[in-house]
């Protein structure tokens, strides 16, 4: 693993001689966001293998640490340039939705996933506008959305339900039109 950097806090421009700088836009470095893109089905068994049946079980800190280090491993790996961070990781599942998660996803969260990509779309290819993504992502509030836009032009989400192993169509009161 590579060190720690510790960030001070920013210079002010008050704070140097002369009393103003350059605007603060103009003085922020760049921020690099480092995503990491692979095959679903390859990193589950890769992770099913490496843990097996302690993301069904529960796991402990330090087995949830071990898997958020074998998972930033396994997205290094995927890398066309080597970096030390991956932020996310984006799995493209058969049917072309893209999963996307952060490096230190929730054991919860993994241990749907096989059945999740192995499971039918939510709304497959045809029934999709053109052009447009199709998302899962793992919610704050401890599940799996996913989200695109209908061939009609609005958009549609679902949440994953573990226990029935399908997605759910989320309702809205009324149509989300998509421009």
């Amino acid at each position: 693993m590579s060190s720690e950097l510790t960030y001070g806090p920013p210079e002010l421009p008050e704070d140097r001689p002369g009393g103003y700088g350059a605007s603060p836009a103009a003085e922020l470095p760049d921020v690099l966001l480092v995503v990491a893109t692979m095959t679903a089905t390859p990193f589950l068994q890769a992770i099913s293998t490496y843990f097996g049946n302690a993301l069904a079980k529960g796991m402990g800190s330090g087995t949830r640490d071990i898997m958020h280090r074998f998972i930033r491993r396994q997205a290094r790996a995927s890398l066309d340039e080597p970096s030390d961070v991956v932020d996310l990781i984006h799995l493209r599942t058969e049917d072309g939705w893209l999963v996307e998660m952060k490096v230190t996803i929730e054991p919860e969260a993994l241990a749907q996933l096989p059945e999740l990509c192995a499971a039918d779309a939510p709304l497959g290819r045809s029934d999709r506008r053109p052009g447009t993504a199709a998302t899962i992502r793992w919610d704050h509030d401890g599940y799996w959305i996913a989200a695109t836009v209908r061939e009609d032009g609005h958009h549609v989400a679902f949440t994953w339900d573990p226990e029935a192993k399908q997605w759910r169509e989320r309702t809205y009161r009324r149509p989300l039109p998509v421009t």
